[in-house]
């Protein structure tokens, strides 16, 4: 069962104003972790919320595909976030194509996902060899990031 089945994982949208507001501003330093991608590298935003990554990403990067279930967190990433293509859609059913994106970044909502069905879905949609970037911020430091390629994995 996923965490989000529970309605805990969608009840963000309920207050996404305020969720917008609330949320800290990731650094712009964070696009760094997937390493180098070229300008015109595809890239998922799993379980963007209002946007707070996408609009870094859509800064570097020429396609930026931010994948959201909640519909009012949705329609708050697309007026914030013209620039991206806002996709209603899950971590264990991501509407994209196999093999089609070059990294994929999950800020602080990978504790929500169907861990095994999620993974899946986002070997399935990686390329071989792209990153996976999983963010989560701390109030009492900055924000902290686990990042994997591959078969291995690096902690940053």
């Amino acid at each position: 069962m996923r965490l989000s089945d529970s309605g805990l994982g969608l009840s963000f949208g309920r207050a996404a104003q305020e969720y917008e507001r609330g949320r800290p501003e990731w650094p712009a330093a964070v696009v760094d972790l997937a390493g180098p991608l070229a300008a015109d590298a595809t890239v998922l935003d799993l379980a963007a919320g209002t946007g707070k990554l996408t609009r870094l990403l859509v800064e570097r990067l020429a396609r930026v595909v931010a994948v959201e279930p909640d519909e009012s967190m949705r329609a708050l990433l697309q007026a914030r976030v013209p620039g991206a293509e806002a996709v209603a859609g899950s971590a264990e059913a991501i509407p994209l194509a196999d093999a089609s994106v070059d990294a994929a970044f999950v800020a602080e909502a990978f504790h929500w996902f169907d861990y095994q069905a999620a993974l899946g879905e986002l070997a399935r949609v990686l390329r071989p060899g792209a990153p996976l970037v999983l963010l989560w911020s701390s109030a009492s430091c900055c924000p902290t990031s686990s990042t994997g390629s591959g078969s291995g994995s690096r902690r940053t």
